[in-house]
């Protein structure tokens, strides 16, 4: 399921022989997050174009809410897992870079579980925040460039 998923993320619509076709193969995505920067949470990017990031992500801790507003989430769990809220409001909502908001929570949001093989998407706009954890996660987050 991963080499699928990367595969769809890092190709796009470039032919099999197109130089610009990047291919991260499990044993670099698993020493990436391994080797990420020490702390609770860490992201390292391991592909990335004008329309689309792919990031190798280690949690220990369920961290700030967050709202991307030009930026669609697709999130693959290797390990790990816990509870994600979506939707509602952000709490003391902060600007932190353009198009980019945080939060210390959500307020009337939808919680969910989410776990090793889930596949999650968050549209654009929507707040989002691992709220719990039950174990350290480590998954892959594709960020799409929304359309206007």
């Amino acid at each position: 399921m991963l080499p699928l998923i990367l595969s769809m993320a890092v190709a796009g619509t470039a032919s099999a022989a197109d130089p610009a076709v990047k291919l991260v193969s499990a044993a670099d995505v698993a020493k990436a997050i391994r080797e990420a920067p020490a702390g609770l949470i860490a992201a390292v990017p391991l592909a990335t174009a004008a329309e689309y990031r792919v990031l190798g992500i280690r949690r220990g801790a369920s961290g700030e809410a967050e709202l991307h507003e030009k930026e669609i989430d697709v999130w693959y769990v290797l390990e790990g897992g816990g509870t994600l809220m979506t939707g509602g409001t952000l709490s003391d909502p902060k600007t932190t870079a353009p198009g980019e908001v945080r939060g210390s929570g959500i307020k009337g949001g939808e919680t969910r579980a989410v776990g090793k093989g889930d596949v999650v998407t968050i549209a654009a706009g929507v707040p989002h925040w691992m709220s719990k954890l039950d174990a350290p996660m480590q998954y892959l987050v594709i960020k799409v460039a929304a359309k206007p």
